[in-house]
């Protein structure tokens, strides 16, 4: 018997090998947080007021409204009725 071969086109190439994984990249490190602010020293209280003066008394802004009502009392004419107290201490 003859034994022809098929033509079945070019031979298969060699069998292409996996392609290579590219090497895996060096470990990140992990992010540095920031630095912490320094603490923040409690707000400073007000300086107190300085303390409030007493108010002053005004003089009167206007002259007396009449004249007085009677004039001043003389003095007393006859003699006390009894001599001043003694003060005890």
């Amino acid at each position: 018997m003859d034994t022809k071969q098929l033509y079945s086109g070019p031979p298969n190439p060699p069998p292409t090998p996996p392609p290579t994984p590219p090497p895996n990249p060096p470990p990140t490190p992990p992010p540095t947080p920031p630095p912490n602010p320094p603490p923040t020293p409690p707000p400073t209280p007000p300086p107190n007021p300085p303390p409030t003066p007493p108010p002053t008394l005004h003089p009167t802004l206007h002259p007396p409204l009449h004249p007085p009502l009677h004039p001043p009392l003389r003095p007393t004419l006859h003699p006390p009725l009894h001599p001043p107290l003694a003060c005890f201490n």
